[in-house]
């Protein structure tokens, strides 16, 4: 199955499971598990903690509870306490899991451009490093991400806000990066061109999720955890 695997499988799973969960604490989880973005890279271990996660909140409904109360009433240090036990993955676990989508609306894109009369053809380097650029920018707000999630269990919000402030400032630089480097090589390449490297590397990231994220299930089965 190469747009199915056992992460979508489970990520299918969970989703399902969540919507029987009252609102309140459907948005807790949603919060709980973006931070985890800040702790792990690799999706598939998320799930599996996402899986527990949406448990324990059943079970807290069913007892009256909430699942803040059921962590201590601080989830930002809870999380923080599973640090250590989580396989922290590669950046190549974000890149098999978003690269896929993002590139099919980079091909969109691209296609409602060849529409325009008089198009000019993008520069290639500007196409060729897109991927290792928004890699790049993976790496940089993973990192941000977890810092702001310890200066906010240590000192607060407000420093949070400022540390965020800055990944921002850093974010737009990266974004900026290729206006000054684009003039020193002004290669094109044509949009069709363009396409094909794209739909080149939401194929290639597609069949690494599957076969990543399959490893990863058969190191921990999410199934038997559910069974038992």
């Amino acid at each position: 199955m190469l747009l199915q695997n056992q992460y979508t499988l489970l990520k299918k799973a969970n989703d399902l499971s969540e919507e029987t969960l009252n609102t309140e604490d459907r948005m807790t989880l949603k919060e709980m598990v973006g931070r985890l973005q800040a702790l792990t890279w690799n999706r598939y271990e998320m799930e599996r903690i996402r899986k527990d996660l949406i448990g324990m909140a059943a079970r807290c409904e069913l007892e009256g509870r909430t699942p803040q109360q059921e962590v201590g009433g601080d989830t930002d240090r809870f999380l923080l306490e599973l640090a250590p036990d989580l396989p922290r993955g590669t950046p190549l676990d974000e890149v098999c899991t978003w690269y896929p989508r993002m590139m099919l609306i980079m091909v969109l894109l691209n296609l409602s451009v060849l529409l325009v009369p008089g198009a000019k053809d993008p520069q290639a380097v500007r196409i060729i490093s897109s991927p290792f650029r928004w890699l790049l920018w993976l790496c940089v707000w993973a990192w941000f991400q977890r810092i702001a999630l310890k200066i906010k269990v240590r000192y607060g919000n407000l420093p949070q806000i400022l540390w965020y402030i800055l990944m921002l400032a850093v974010f737009v630089a990266i974004c900026l990066l290729p206006n000054f480097i684009s003039p020193t090589y002004p290669v094109t390449m044509s949009y069709w061109a363009a396409i094909a490297y794209e739909l080149l590397w939401a194929l290639l990231c597609q069949v690494w999720q599957t076969v990543h994220y399959n490893r990863c299930a058969a190191r921990h089965p999410w199934q038997e955890v559910q069974s038992s």
